[in-house]
């Protein structure tokens, strides 16, 4: 069991964020072209490209922020932990985790009250006649998978998190 749900963790940290994030790029890019060949042709843009581009572009990049902490190549705020204390560099990885974790825990709770707000008021896409909910649910899910890619990252690539002591060295000599 601990290793299918390993398997499936890892499937959608390596294959699904991936292929979803192509897949809605390379549609950006058939939409955005739709609308300038419809602004050139005809004058004036289908206005529905232009929205299903943007929400193509939401849903994008909140996956693609989940997926940048799948494998510890978020960036780091290492500036701070440098001017830090020692002990705080021995725990950087743990409160990388933790502040991580938080945020994207964050992310769940007021993404989900969102699309339940969206939901309340039956709000829909201008030119689609979408539900919002659709769109909205991109952040509470994008905090899920956040989660799981930062806690995956902290189990199999933990010293890619962790501030050595000889950072201070290596940032004197580029001065």
């Amino acid at each position: 069991m601990k290793k299918s749900v390993k398997k499936v963790i890892q499937w959608v940290d390596d294959k699904l964020e991936v292929f979803i994030g192509a897949v809605f790029l390379a549609l950006m890019v058939v939409f955005t072209t739709l609308q300038i060949v419809g602004r050139y042709l005809f004058s004036t843009p289908f206005p529905w490209t232009e929205e299903t581009t943007r929400y193509l572009f939401i849903w994008m990049m909140f996956i693609a922020l989940a997926a940048g902490f799948n494998k510890a190549e978020s960036s780091r705020v290492v500036l701070f932990l440098n001017l830090g204390p020692k002990w705080l560099k021995k725990f950087s990885e743990v409160l990388y985790a933790v502040i991580v974790i938080g945020f994207f825990g964050f992310m769940v709770i007021y993404g989900w009250e969102l699309v339940m707000q969206q939901k309340m008021l039956n709000e829909m896409g201008t030119a689609l006649r979408i539900p919002m909910t659709i769109i909205g649910f991109c952040v509470p899910l994008s905090g899920v998978l956040g989660i799981t890619g930062t806690i995956q990252s902290f189990l199999e690539y933990r010293g890619n998190v962790a501030i050595s002591d000889d950072t201070k060295a290596e940032g004197g000599n580029e001065a």
